[in-house]
């Protein structure tokens, strides 16, 4: 059995059951249900009968402190619905890249990863973790623009990554894996591989197809 199989064994399940994100779905359209119930019935059955104090800071809990927690509830179900697979391929020109990740005959490492199991769900997001809530400015920067050159119909194809990869999304997962540390050439490259001196694609081969065997975006994406 290879060390790639016995790594991809070790490998954390799918996650089951409640989610964040259906969690904060449901906290949020819990708030809104109280907030427009009490209101309503602050409004027009007891407003009467209670104290003006108590009226005044029920229509606060109602009007603002409820739907702003409602609003934090909807934008943390929105961050973290941006985090699939199909999310990613639903509003970007993504079909050469999940597409070869979901082909069982490609070696890419996209492909690789997702054919083993490794990464069992948010396959994107596991890898590009930049992209997150808490992730770097320059990710922030970089989703900015791509945004821009898709809603504008300006990207060129074929679609190119600016800068470098980071290794430490790799070392993430691998770093303290014994199918890693075992290997000889990881630990003689220990310092390179932590200062992004040398890609971990240079041994392992291309995260996505080669820019020439990629199909043309903007032929998919608007035919």
């Amino acid at each position: 059995m290879s060390a790639w199989a016995v790594w991809a064994m070790a490998a954390p399940e799918p996650p089951h059951g409640a989610t964040l994100g259906g969690a904060l779905e449901m906290v949020a359209l819990g708030c809104i249900a109280v907030a427009v119930l009490g209101l309503l019935l602050v409004e027009f059955v007891f407003k009467s009968s209670m104290a003006r104090s108590t009226y005044r800071w029920t229509l606060l809990l109602g009007l603002f402190v409820l739907p702003g927690v409602a609003l934090m509830g909807t934008t943390g179900h929105m961050f973290e619905s941006m985090k699939t697979v199909e999310a990613c391929h639903s509003c970007h020109v993504m079909d050469p890249f999940v597409g070869d990740m979901h082909d069982p005959r490609s070696a890419t490492l996209a492909a690789r990863h997702y054919r083993s199991g490794a990464i069992p769900d948010k396959q994107c997001y596991a890898c590009h973790t930049g992209y997150g809530i808490f992730g770097t400015v320059e990710a922030k920067r970089d989703g900015l623009r791509h945004w821009l050159l898709y809603v504008t119909d300006t990207w060129k194809d074929p679609l190119t990554y600016k800068g470098t990869y980071p290794n430490a999304n790799c070392l993430a997962c691998h770093a303290t894996a014994p199918t890693f540390t075992r290997v000889d050439s990881h630990k003689a490259l220990s310092t390179q591989l932590a200062n992004d001196e040398m890609s971990c694609f240079t041994c392992h081969g291309l995260p996505h197809p080669a820019r020439p065997t990629r199909a043309p975006t903007r032929v998919t994406a608007h035919p």
